[in-house]
Protein backbone atom coordinates (compact mmCIF):
# COMPACT_ATOMS: atom_id res chain seq x y z
CA UNK A 1 0.00 0.00 0.00
CA UNK A 2 1.18 3.49 -0.69
CA UNK A 3 0.94 6.53 1.58
CA UNK A 4 -2.64 7.19 0.49
CA UNK A 5 -3.71 3.64 1.28
CA UNK A 6 -4.52 2.77 -2.33
CA UNK A 7 -3.64 -0.67 -3.55
CA UNK A 8 -0.63 -0.85 -5.86
CA UNK A 9 -1.24 -2.48 -9.21
CA UNK A 10 1.46 -4.55 -10.83
CA UNK A 11 1.87 -6.27 -14.14
CA UNK A 12 0.72 -9.47 -12.45
CA UNK A 13 -2.46 -7.77 -11.22
CA UNK A 14 -3.26 -7.03 -14.86
CA UNK A 15 -2.87 -10.63 -16.06
CA UNK A 16 -5.83 -12.79 -17.03
CA UNK A 17 -7.50 -14.14 -13.86
CA UNK A 18 -6.52 -17.78 -14.52
CA UNK A 19 -2.88 -16.82 -15.14
CA UNK A 20 -2.79 -14.61 -12.04
CA UNK A 21 -4.30 -17.44 -9.98
CA UNK A 22 -1.60 -19.79 -11.28
CA UNK A 23 1.08 -17.25 -10.28
CA UNK A 24 -0.48 -16.97 -6.81
CA UNK A 25 -0.43 -20.76 -6.49
CA UNK A 26 3.18 -20.86 -7.65
CA UNK A 27 4.06 -18.38 -4.89
CA UNK A 28 2.22 -20.47 -2.29
CA UNK A 29 4.01 -23.59 -3.55
CA UNK A 30 7.45 -21.96 -3.25
CA UNK A 31 8.41 -21.56 -6.91
CA UNK A 32 11.45 -19.35 -7.55
CA UNK A 33 11.12 -15.86 -8.99
CA UNK A 34 12.87 -17.08 -12.16
CA UNK A 35 10.29 -19.89 -12.59
CA UNK A 36 7.44 -17.40 -12.13
CA UNK A 37 9.04 -14.96 -14.64
CA UNK A 38 9.47 -17.80 -17.15
CA UNK A 39 5.84 -18.90 -16.74
CA UNK A 40 4.52 -15.34 -17.23
CA UNK A 41 6.78 -14.81 -20.26
CA UNK A 42 5.46 -18.10 -21.73
CA UNK A 43 1.95 -16.58 -21.57
CA UNK A 44 3.13 -13.65 -23.72
CA UNK A 45 3.74 -10.97 -21.10
CA UNK A 46 7.16 -9.45 -20.48
CA UNK A 47 8.06 -9.08 -16.80
CA UNK A 48 11.20 -8.60 -14.74
CA UNK A 49 12.37 -10.48 -11.66
CA UNK A 50 12.06 -7.17 -9.76
CA UNK A 51 8.37 -6.92 -10.66
CA UNK A 52 7.79 -10.48 -9.50
CA UNK A 53 9.74 -9.80 -6.30
CA UNK A 54 7.58 -6.73 -5.51
CA UNK A 55 4.37 -8.65 -6.27
CA UNK A 56 5.46 -11.59 -4.10
CA UNK A 57 6.36 -9.22 -1.28
CA UNK A 58 2.91 -7.55 -1.39
CA UNK A 59 1.20 -10.92 -1.86
CA UNK A 60 2.90 -12.34 1.24
CA UNK A 61 2.09 -9.18 3.22
CA UNK A 62 -1.56 -9.59 2.19
CA UNK A 63 -1.50 -13.23 3.25
CA UNK A 64 0.01 -12.24 6.60
CA UNK A 65 -2.65 -9.55 7.14
CA UNK A 66 -5.31 -12.14 6.31
CA UNK A 67 -3.74 -14.64 8.72
CA UNK A 68 -3.65 -12.04 11.50
CA UNK A 69 -7.26 -11.05 10.79
CA UNK A 70 -8.34 -14.68 10.91
CA UNK A 71 -6.43 -15.20 14.16
CA UNK A 72 -8.03 -12.11 15.68
CA UNK A 73 -11.47 -13.28 14.59
CA UNK A 74 -10.80 -16.72 16.08
CA UNK A 75 -9.70 -15.10 19.35
CA UNK A 76 -12.79 -12.89 19.30
CA UNK A 77 -15.08 -15.89 18.81
CA UNK A 78 -13.31 -17.77 21.62
CA UNK A 79 -13.78 -14.77 23.92
CA UNK A 80 -17.46 -14.52 23.04
CA UNK A 81 -17.95 -18.27 23.49
CA UNK A 82 -16.15 -18.16 26.84
CA UNK A 83 -18.35 -15.27 28.03
CA UNK A 84 -21.70 -15.60 26.23
CA UNK A 85 -23.10 -12.51 27.96
CA UNK A 86 -20.69 -10.17 26.16
CA UNK A 87 -21.44 -8.86 22.71
CA UNK A 88 -19.17 -8.46 19.70
CA UNK A 89 -18.03 -4.91 20.61
CA UNK A 90 -17.06 -5.99 24.13
CA UNK A 91 -15.11 -8.93 22.69
CA UNK A 92 -13.28 -6.65 20.28
CA UNK A 93 -12.38 -4.25 23.10
CA UNK A 94 -11.04 -7.14 25.20
CA UNK A 95 -8.87 -8.43 22.35
CA UNK A 96 -7.50 -4.98 21.51
CA UNK A 97 -6.72 -4.35 25.17
CA UNK A 98 -4.93 -7.67 25.41
CA UNK A 99 -2.91 -7.02 22.26
CA UNK A 100 -1.88 -3.55 23.45
CA UNK A 101 -0.72 -4.94 26.80
CA UNK A 102 1.17 -7.79 25.08
CA UNK A 103 2.87 -5.35 22.69
CA UNK A 104 3.93 -3.00 25.49
CA UNK A 105 5.24 -5.85 27.64
CA UNK A 106 7.47 -7.06 24.78
CA UNK A 107 9.21 -3.71 24.22
CA UNK A 108 12.81 -3.84 25.48
CA UNK A 109 13.62 -1.40 28.29
CA UNK A 110 16.07 0.65 26.19
CA UNK A 111 13.47 1.00 23.44
CA UNK A 112 10.77 2.07 25.90
CA UNK A 113 12.77 5.20 26.67
CA UNK A 114 12.55 6.28 23.02
CA UNK A 115 8.80 5.63 22.64
CA UNK A 116 6.24 8.39 22.36
CA UNK A 117 4.16 7.61 25.43
CA UNK A 118 1.82 10.53 24.76
CA UNK A 119 0.51 8.63 21.75
CA UNK A 120 0.30 5.39 23.73
CA UNK A 121 -1.54 7.11 26.59
CA UNK A 122 -3.93 8.80 24.16
CA UNK A 123 -4.64 5.43 22.57
CA UNK A 124 -5.23 3.85 25.98
CA UNK A 125 -7.56 6.71 26.95
CA UNK A 126 -9.46 6.30 23.66
CA UNK A 127 -9.79 2.58 24.28
CA UNK A 128 -11.01 3.23 27.83
CA UNK A 129 -13.52 5.79 26.55
CA UNK A 130 -14.79 3.33 23.97
CA UNK A 131 -15.28 0.68 26.65
CA UNK A 132 -16.99 3.18 28.98
CA UNK A 133 -19.23 4.43 26.18
CA UNK A 134 -20.22 0.89 25.33
CA UNK A 135 -20.99 0.03 28.95
CA UNK A 136 -23.03 3.22 29.30
CA UNK A 137 -24.96 2.40 26.13
CA UNK A 138 -25.57 -1.14 27.41
CA UNK A 139 -26.89 0.19 30.73
CA UNK A 140 -29.17 2.68 28.96
CA UNK A 141 -30.43 -0.01 26.59
CA UNK A 142 -31.10 -2.37 29.48
CA UNK A 143 -32.93 0.40 31.36
CA UNK A 144 -35.06 1.22 28.33
CA UNK A 145 -35.83 -2.44 27.78
CA UNK A 146 -36.79 -2.98 31.42
CA UNK A 147 -38.88 0.19 31.45
CA UNK A 148 -40.67 -0.89 28.27
CA UNK A 149 -41.25 -4.36 29.70
CA UNK A 150 -42.65 -2.85 32.92
CA UNK A 151 -44.99 -0.60 30.96
CA UNK A 152 -46.13 -3.52 28.83
CA UNK A 153 -46.67 -5.68 31.92
CA UNK A 154 -48.69 -2.91 33.59
CA UNK A 155 -50.83 -2.45 30.50
CA UNK A 156 -51.49 -6.20 30.22
CA UNK A 157 -52.32 -6.60 33.93
CA UNK A 158 -54.60 -3.53 33.92
CA UNK A 159 -56.50 -4.84 30.91
CA UNK A 160 -56.65 -8.35 32.38
CA UNK A 161 -57.90 -7.07 35.74
CA UNK A 162 -60.73 -5.17 34.02
CA UNK A 163 -61.72 -7.66 31.34
CA UNK A 164 -60.78 -11.08 32.81
CA UNK A 165 -60.55 -10.75 36.61
CA UNK A 166 -60.38 -14.54 37.19
CA UNK A 167 -57.44 -14.90 34.80
CA UNK A 168 -55.78 -11.90 36.44
CA UNK A 169 -56.15 -13.53 39.88
CA UNK A 170 -54.72 -16.84 38.59
CA UNK A 171 -51.73 -15.13 36.93
CA UNK A 172 -50.99 -13.09 40.08
CA UNK A 173 -51.05 -16.24 42.23
CA UNK A 174 -48.86 -18.08 39.73
CA UNK A 175 -46.29 -15.26 39.72
CA UNK A 176 -46.35 -15.04 43.52
CA UNK A 177 -45.57 -18.80 43.75
CA UNK A 178 -42.65 -18.40 41.32
CA UNK A 179 -41.24 -15.44 43.26
CA UNK A 180 -41.39 -17.43 46.51
CA UNK A 181 -39.38 -20.26 44.93
CA UNK A 182 -36.62 -17.85 43.94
Amino acid sequence: MNALGNRKHSIIDGLEPDIKETVDEMIRAGFTYREIVDYIKDTGTEISIGSVHRYVKHFRESLERLRVSQENFRALMEEINRYPDIDMAEGILRIISSQVLDAVSQIPTEEIKSKDFDTLVKSAVSLTRAAAYKRNADIKSKGLLENGADQFKTMIFDAMAKERPELYKQVREFLKEKEEKL
